[in-house]
């Protein structure tokens, strides 16, 4: 009888548990899909404008006078900055196609590894040092395969331009007792200015020459859509460390 019972339990546990992950299915495909309608609506109509700017200043330029070097310096600059702006556009409908793929249970360390390995070839010449602790025991987190692998690959990538050379780069993984997966990043290299701290978080800042500012809102942001969070700590001169939980039950309890 006591095994009956027992027998019988189980396989509620398991019912309550399938249903519970369905909501939870159903949930996250809700909100990533509304995420990228978003996200294709505003690079889709702006896109159309830019080209519109960029063929004018184009016809400008080849009927404007070849003294008037100002107005051709101004026009270049019109036709680089409609550029960057078509190039920001382009990483957003990336973004939104991005979300309409498959949430599944994901194999994290497998996912990180493979990670490292895209940013730092076996065979690449960059002048730092890889250091890597990644626990053989994590919990599988139910998301997005291209949404993590869009979080590591840009940590790393921007980790290894922030490295001077002869520096390092240290990746830390482990799973705490609560249920979450942290993900730690640090580089070596100058660190961010306190008054910069705040901004890097936000679209379209940068400090590189040639970047889009997207990286770190994408970062933050698919973070934060499976109910993670993301800090950053960094002083000058000692570089930067950007800290990642990731909660592994997010519903928690049954509604």
């Amino acid at each position: 009888m006591t095994a009956l019972c027992y027998g019988v339990q189980v396989l509620f546990d398991r019912d309550r548990q399938a249903q519970s992950e369905a909501r939870e299915y159903s949930l996250r495909r809700e909100q990533l899909r509304s995420t990228g309608r978003l996200a294709a609506e505003i690079a889709h109509r702006l896109k159309n404008p830019l080209a519109i700017i960029n063929n004018a200043a184009f016809s400008m330029g080849r009927h404007m006078d070849e003294t008037n070097s100002a107005a051709a310096k101004q026009l270049n600059m019109i036709r680089d900055e409609v550029d960057r702006s078509d190039l920001i556009l382009t990483e957003l409908m990336g973004y939104a196609r991005l979300s309409e793929g498959r949430i599944e249970r994901i194999n994290v360390k497998e996912e990180l590894l493979g990670a490292i390995s895209e940013v730092f070839p076996p065979n690449h010449t960059f002048p730092i040092q890889i250091q890597q602790n990644i626990s053989d025991i994590l919990p599988p987190l139910m998301m997005q395969r291209a949404h993590l692998r869009e979080i590591m690959a840009n940590l790393l990538v921007n980790a290894r331009d922030a490295s001077r050379e002869g520096g390092s780069v240290k990746i830390f993984c482990n799973s705490s007792p609560n249920y979450e997966i942290e993900l730690r990043v640090k580089d070596s290299g100058e660190g961010i200015p306190a008054a910069q701290k705040e901004q890097i978080f936000e679209a379209y800042f940068t400090t590189k020459k040639k970047g889009t500012g997207l990286g770190l809102a994408i970062v933050k942001q698919n973070t934060e859509l499976y109910g993670g969070e993301i800090i950053v700590e960094s002083e000058l001169g000692e570089g930067t460390e950007f800290i990642l939980t990731f909660p592994t039950r997010v519903l928690s309890r049954d509604n």
